[in-house]
């Protein structure tokens, strides 16, 4: 199949080289790796701008949310109720999310295999 050479912006993605199950995930836990590199991209407006979400009926990352059905989904609390050990950071309750080192966010991307995150036992649940 004939795939385009990508724009500049594209190419400059910061989920370029992610599995395009990750980027059009409609859950967020099978989305994280995409929502990370969305954190640190150089080029989420331009996404946002190309993509339209709202207008397009869009699954998937972009610009930094998750979005379903062309509406973006409301994130999940992570304030640690219901939470299991490995799951997401909870919020520092005096300054929201911590700051993303992005030499953290690359070495997590780049653990991610080619295929994508492997599913999970019991079903695709969040």
């Amino acid at each position: 199949m004939f795939q385009p050479d990508p724009t500049p912006w594209q190419a400059a993605a910061a989920c370029a080289g992610l599995s395009p199950a990750v980027v059009f995930a409609r859950r967020e836990r099978q989305a994280a790796p995409a929502l990370r590199a969305c954190a640190v991209c150089p080029v989420a407006r331009e996404c946002e701008a190309a993509v339209a979400p709202a207008e397009s009926w869009f699954d998937g990352v972009c610009a930094g949310r998750l979005w379903r059905n062309g509406r973006p989904v409301k994130p999940r609390p992570r304030d640690g109720a219901g939470r299991h050990e490995g799951g997401p950071a909870p919020l520092d309750a005096r300054n929201g999310p911590a700051p993303l080192d992005a030499r953290m966010v690359a070495a997590q991307l780049a653990a991610v295999p080619a295929g994508g995150l492997p599913a999970r036992a019991g079903g695709d649940r969040d």
